[in-house]
C-alpha cells in the first residue's frame, strides 16, 4: 500500500509578505514542505488558481508559484483580470516546470484552449500515473473586465468532464484528481457540490475547489473534497492510498491545515528571495495615513461601516452624486491603527481605474432590483454604495423588492432624475454580472484609481471613526445569502 499526499490550496494572490492576511510565502513553503519531504516520490502540489489578482509583484507571482514547487495550477478568474497576451506569457514563464490546466474556457476563434493551458495532464511519478483535469467556475465572464474576456467563451463544466475523464483514463490514468476553482459552501451547495453530484458516476478520488474564503474537507461517496488557501492561510490536505497490486485507490482521508496559526517557522532561501522582492515596496508598508480608532467591519450581504466609509470617501473625493462598488472585492475589516497603502489594499482588493457616467433614477431602481435576484445575490452578494438611502423588503418576489430609494436630504428620486455616478472599471464593465444596467450609459475613466483616491482622502484626516448610518435597510433577509463574512 501506498500512501500518497496530495497538497492543495487556491486563492494566493500573491500574498507573499507576513502580515494580518497572509502566512507569508516562507512559512508556506515551510509547511507544504514538512509534509511533502516525508515521501518526495508520492506527493503532489496542486493550485487552484487565482494567483493574479495583486498588482505589486508583477512577474514574482509566477516565480512564487515555481519557488513553491507546484505541480500542477489550474487557471482561476483572476488570471483573466490583465488579458489574454498577460496570461499567455504568465503560463509561458510556469511551463515545463509547472503544468497549467483549464479544459472549460476556450478561445472564441478556434475553440483551443488558453495557450499553454491544457484540459487535463498525465503525470507520471514514481510508477504512478495522475490524471489532472482542470475547471475554472462558469461564472468567471461576470466577475472578469468585460474587454479582457472577450476573446473567450466558457463550456459546460460537466459536458467537459464527461468527455476528458475516461479520456484520461482511457490513456493510464490510475489516480483522478478534478482541480476547479470552482466555490463550495458548508452546507454542501456551491459550483464545487453541483458538479461533483452530476459526474460522481464518474467516481473521481479528489475533487478539489476555490475561489471563495472558508475551508472544508471531507470525504464523500468515496471522493475527497477540499477548499483551503487564501493567501497562505491553510493548506489542503488530501492522503490516498493506492494498492500496488490492484491499481486503486482503496481509501482515502482529507483535512486542512491551519497554516496561518500553527507554522511557527520560516524556509530561510525563501525569506531572503522576499527581502529583496519587498524592498522596493517598503515605503507602501510604512508610510501612514489617518489613525482608525476602532476596528471597521465589513460585511459582504448587508450595509456595513466600512462599506459606507469607502464608498463615502470616493464619492467625497469624485464629487459624484452616487458611487458604489461590488462587496466582493473587500475584505474583511480597517484594522484599528494607523492606515498604510497596503492596508487599503487590503480592504479594497483592486486598484481598479474609476469610470464616472449618468444614472436615471430608474437606473438605480433597476440596480438594486437587479443585484437582489436570488441567483444573482448567491454569486455575488451586495453592493456599497454612497449619496442614497435604500429600502429593500426581502418578504417580495425579485423585482418588487425596493420599497423607496431617496437622496440623503430625504427626497424621493424618480424614475426621470439624473445623477452623477462613479463605479470602478470592473463594476463599469457589468461585474457581478450587473452589465444589464451598465451598459446603459456611456462611461468615461476618471483616469485615477481607486486606492489613490482612498489613500488622498485619509491623508485628510487625522482620526477617523466610522459607523454605519442605515442608509440601506432591510425588511427580512436575502435569498440565497452565501456571504463568507
Amino acid at each position: 500500500m501506498i500512501k500518497i499526499n496530495l497538497l492543495s490550496h487556491a486563492d494566493y494572490s500573491g500574498q507573499i509578505r507576513r502580515d494580518g492576511n497572509a502566512c507569508g510565502l516562507d512559512y508556506f513553503k515551510k509547511a507544504i514542505d514538512r509534509i511533502r519531504n516525508e515521501d518526495p516520490d508520492h506527493s503532489l502540489l496542486l493550485d487552484a488558481g487565482d494567483n493574479s489578482s495583486h498588482l505589486l509583484w508583477g512577474d514574482f507571482i509566477t516565480e512564487a508559484v515555481k519557488l513553491l514547487g507546484t505541480d500542477v495550477f489550474e487557471l482561476g478568474n483572476h488570471e483573466f483580470d490583465r488579458g489574454e497576451e498577460d496570461l499567455e506569457t504568465r503560463i509561458a514563464r510556469l511551463n515545463p516546470q509547472v503544468r497549467t490546466v483549464c479544459s472549460n474556457i476556450v478561445k472564441i476563434s478556434d475553440g483551443s484552449t488558453v495557450k499553454g493551458a491544457e484540459p487535463y495532464v498525465l503525470l507520471e511519478k514514481a510508477g504512478i500515473t495522475y490524471g489532472i483535469f482542470g475547471l475554472c467556475t462558469e461564472y468567471t465572464p461576470y466577475m472578469v473586465t468585460k474587454p479582457m474576456i472577450e476573446p473567450f467563451k466558457v463550456l459546460d463544466s460537466i459536458e467537459c468532464a464527461r468527455k476528458y475523464i475516461p479520456d484520461m483514463r482511457s490513456k493510464g490514468a490510475e489516480i483522478v484528481i478534478v482541480l476547479t476553482h470552482f466555490p463550495f459552501y458548508a452546507d454542501r451547495t456551491g459550483e464545487l457540490f453541483d458538479v461533483f453530484q452530476e459526474i460522481r458516476d464518474l467516481h473521481p478520488d479528489a475533487m478539489i475547489g476555490g475561489h471563495i474564503p472558508g475551508d472544508f474537507a471531507e470525504v464523500i461517496d468515496g471522493c475527497a473534497i477540499s477548499k483551503a488557501g487564501f493567501g497562505g492561510k491553510s493548506l489542503g490536505h488530501t492522503t490516498l492510498y493506492f494498492d500496488e497490486e490492484t491499481r486503486q485507490v482503496v481509501d482515502r482521508e482529507v483535512e486542512v491545515i491551519d497554516v496561518m496559526n500553527t507554522e511557527k517557522e520560516y524556509d530561510p532561501e525563501t525569506a531572503k528571495i522576499l527581502e529583496t522582492v519587498l524592498e522596493p515596496y517598503r515605503y507602501y508598508y510604512e508610510e501612514t495615513a489617518a489613525e482608525i480608532v476602532n476596528d471597521i467591519p465589513m460585511r459582504l450581504d448587508f450595509e456595513s461601516p466600512m462599506g459606507d466609509l469607502l464608498a463615502d470617501a470616493v464619492r467625497q473625493e469624485t464629487k459624484a452624486d452616487f458611487a458604489y462598488f461590488n462587496c466582493t472585492s473587500c475584505g474583511r475589516f480597517l484594522p484599528k491603527g494607523k492606515i498604510t497603502r497596503a492596508i487599503i489594499a487590503s480592504a479594497m482588493g483592486f486598484n481598479d481605474y474609476l469610470y464616472q457616467g449618468i444614472y436615471t433614477g430608474k437606473d438605480l431602481y433597476d440596480l438594486f432590483e437587479h443585484i437582489h435576484i436570488p441567483e444573482r445575490f448567491g454569486n455575488n452578494g451586495n453592493i456599497f454604495f454612497s449619496g442614497m438611502m435604500v429600502k429593500m423588503n426581502h418578504h417580495q418576489p425579485a423585482g418588487r423588492k425596493v420599497v423607496y430609494i431617496r437622496e440623503e436630504n430625504g427626497e424621493d428620486v424618480l424614475p426621470e432624475d439624473v445623477f452623477h455616478v462613479v463605479t470602478s472599471e470592473y463594476m463599469m464593465s457589468g461585474g457581478n454580472d450587473t452589465g444589464e444596467i451598465s451598459s446603459r450609459t456611456k462611461w468615461s475613466s476618471m483616469g485615477i484609481r481607486v486606492h489613490d483616491v482612498l489613500w488622498n482622502y485619509f491623508c485628510r484626516y487625522d482620526r477617523i471613526d466610522a459607523s454605519m448610518d442605515d442608509r440601506y435597510l432591510f425588511l427580512g433577509k436575502p435569498e440565497n445569502d452565501n456571504s463568507p463574512w
